[in-house]
């Protein structure tokens, strides 16, 4: 019996410990709140540089000695191709600003979902969407693989005159994927963009292909900022 309790008081606090961490996940005050006709800032954090992910290994079966030394003569190849493009993407990476595109997108739909007017940062307001990027960047698990633009964000609204948060959503994930037409390439190519094919292409390319990308992440961003505030407001 001893025993029996131990173990539901055990099972009990990891049931309260989860209901804490859900309840920290996502915030709704919303109807506590006039929003029609009040005025809303949109800002975002100072994010962390991009990153730029990218695997060339193949896999080796220690098994088949001649496939091994193949395989690892080609891991060769690849890792030297992608120290000579690394430098190339993370140039045309840096150069698109990603977290001003979500900005730009997010502000005015979000405004607009919640019937309030949208005012431009500096000015004084009587809510804050504050929009905090903590990871971006190109990932491919491969040379060969897919590349797409990984995006991680967590979006709070405050309320000015107290500082209370009206409404928060934790961990919003994208992960776009790339495609041809965004970096300008034929339908020859297929539907995959890898990083071997991204090695090709000239800076003015990766930086039209990586806005275009960011565009259709903070599209994305925008559906779901949307869908969130609307439910939370009119549920």
């Amino acid at each position: 019996m001893i025993a029996l309790r131990r173990i539901l008081l055990r099972v009990g606090a990891a049931v309260a410990v989860l209901v804490l961490l859900a309840s920290c996940a996502t915030i709704n005050r919303l109807d506590r709140y006039v929003i029609e006709n009040a005025s809303l800032r949109t800002e975002m954090r100072v994010p962390p540089p991009p990153t730029l992910n990218i695997g060339y290994s193949t896999p080796v079966d220690s098994g088949d000695p001649i496939g091994k030394a193949l395989r690892i003569g080609t891991t060769i190849i690849k890792a030297s191709e992608a120290a000579k493009a690394e430098p190339i993407m993370r140039e045309a990476l840096r150069s698109v600003d990603v977290p001003a595109i979500v900005l730009e997108e997010t502000s005015q739909a979000c405004a607009s979902v919640l019937n309030a007017r949208p005012v431009d940062r500096g000015q004084k307001a009587d809510y804050l969407l504050d929009l905090d990027i903590y990871e971006y960047g190109i990932e491919a698990p491969s040379w060969s693989s897919s590349v797409s633009l990984h995006l991680g964000m967590t979006a709070i609204m405050y309320h000015n005159s107290s500082g209370e948060i009206v409404w928060r959503r934790k961990h919003i994930t994208v992960d776009i994927p790339a495609s041809p037409q965004m970096f300008g390439l034929g339908s020859a190519m297929g539907d995959i963009v890898s990083a071997g094919v991204l090695s090709g292409l000239t800076v003015d390319q990766l930086e039209e292909g990586f806005r275009r990308l960011a565009l259709e992440s903070a599209r994305w961003v925008t559906r779901i900022l949307e869908d969130d505030l609307y439910r939370a407001r009119y549920r």
